[in-house]
């Protein structure tokens, strides 16, 4: 394997992505949306039929006040999802904040863990911080927005595409800084 340090630490073979749920209780909960991000700005956003029994009060109150209604069901949510993506040889890798929730439910919507579009091991941008020295919570405290210059105000709190383009846009500024402070050009 060749070492190319330019393609040290980041990867644009990404889809950035963010799920909203009917509870965190991934035995009982089921996914209500999903936003999809490409690095080019593209971007997918679906709501699927779910069943209101599962909704927790918090989501309830938090998340759908911000769902427009007009939802699908998993099958055709599935089928839009693979002609979002493609069907290629290099399977783009899926990248949330923090995955573990997000991930199972998207393996749950494509029931067979081999046959989704995207690679097998999702990536969580909270590990990449971690990585770097920052604390992976930092994406709650406002002056870690101030460092990249983004304004959180353009983005709505709690709908799965308005977090996965915000963190398309703080992936990409970070990945400028690291990049810098590295040398890396």
């Amino acid at each position: 394997m060749k070492f190319d340090k330019n393609n040290l630490f980041f990867s644009d073979n990404i889809i950035f992505f963010d799920t909203e749920f009917t509870n965190i209780d991934s035995e009982i909960g089921e996914i209500m949306s999903i936003g999809l991000v490409k690095p080019n700005g593209e971007e997918l956003y679906l709501e699927l039929v779910y069943d209101n029994k599962t909704v927790h009060p918090w989501v309830t109150e938090n998340v759908i006040p911000f769902l427009l209604g007009n939802k699908i069901s998993k099958e055709k949510a599935i089928k839009k999802i693979w002609d979002f993506i493609g069907r290629g040889e290099d399977k783009p890798f899926l990248m949330a904040y923090v995955n573990q929730f997000d991930s199972i439910y998207w393996y749950r919507l494509f029931a067979d863990p081999k046959d989704h579009p995207v690679f097998w091991i999702p990536i969580d941008f909270a590990s990449i911080l971690f990585a770097f020295g920052f604390n992976p919570e930092i994406m709650r405290v406002g002056d870690f927005f101030d460092w990249l210059d983004i304004d959180l105000q353009k983005y709505k709190k709690h709908n799965a595409l308005e977090d996965a383009k915000m963190l398309k846009e703080v992936y990409d500024k970070f990945k400028e800084k690291v990049l810098v402070s590295h040398n890396v050009e």
